[in-house]
């Protein structure tokens, strides 16, 4: 568990980076981990906003870095990157 900021807020390693839900498959940026209680016991919510679409929650422990996207010829970020040999 990393330390925890304002509200209840964890200063994951993650945070503010690409990542993907392995529960769900989805891939977005991780907005916020929390601590929250739910059912009487402490949970860590990872709070994933996408790049279009509505943000979703997930446990802290279903998320980890996304794959590697560099920029597309356009030079916007999200783009798969071609590599030629």
């Amino acid at each position: 568990m990393n330390a925890l900021g304002v509200a209840n807020e964890e200063e994951h390693p993650l945070l503010r980076q690409r990542v993907r839900d392995i529960a769900s498959g989805g891939e977005g940026v991780l907005a916020a981990v929390l601590h929250e209680w739910h059912g009487g016991r402490l949970l860590r919510i990872a709070y994933v906003q996408p790049a279009a679409g509505i943000a979703w929650t997930t446990a802290a422990d279903n998320i980890g870095p996304a794959l590697w996207r560099g920029t597309s010829s356009s030079g916007s970020p999200g783009g798969v990157t071609e590599r030629r040999t």
